[in-house]
């Protein structure tokens, strides 16, 4: 099994060595039984130092509470921890790639299953408007209402034609000459 980065951190920090990457529990253990020796010889060695040092008091503390059995009960502790950690931080990612991506995702097709998004029908265009574009067409071919090919002013024009358009539905009498009588003929073709 992998060291957690804690025990990692803990080991760079009693020896002020770091230890390769892939360093299993078992390696680690036999490491810190290596220096416990040298460690115990060293505090014996030099109180002085110890006393004078903090950091040093501390690191040969954290060394000799991590060799007792209490101290590897607390490494293995770590090591259970880190990985709850992991797989709790690894759900998290999880939890909010899925709310970022999937379930919108879901959410529209859905959406777009239901009758609310119907395809538009193409509705059928009415004899009364052909005969307004007929007119227009007439009207914009003529010398009325501008030059031929343009018309000056379009509001204008396509009111009178819808004027005549509408005369000519029912049936009512439309000039036979200038614009309406041009638009009349081209409207008495559809209508």
């Amino acid at each position: 099994m992998a060291l957690s980065k804690s025990e990692i951190a803990l080991y760079a920090y009693a020896t002020g060595r770091v230890l390769p990457k892939g360093t299993t529990r078992k390696a680690f253990r036999a490491a810190v039984s290596a220096l416990k020796p040298v460690a115990t010889s060293a505090a014996a060695a030099t109180p002085g130092v110890i006393a004078a040092n903090p950091i040093t008091t501390g690191a040969a503390l954290g060394l000799g509470a991590l060799l007792t059995p209490p101290g590897q009960a607390l490494l293995d502790a770590a090591a259970v921890r880190g990985a709850a950690d992991r797989i709790a931080a690894q759900q998290a990612i999880d939890e909010t790639v899925f709310r970022a991506t999937e379930l919108p995702a879901r959410q529209l097709q859905t959406a777009m299953a239901t009758p609310v998004f119907k395809p538009a029908v193409k509705r059928k265009v009415s004899k009364y408007s052909k005969a307004v574009k007929a007119g227009m067409a007439a009207v914009k071919a003529s010398k009325f209402g501008g030059k031929k090919g343009k018309i000056s002013n379009a509001k204008t024009v396509f009111s009178t034609v819808n004027k005549v358009a509408s005369a000519v539905n029912k049936g009512k009498k439309v000039a036979k000459t200038g614009i309406r009588g041009v638009a009349a003929r081209a409207i008495r073709r559809i209508l």
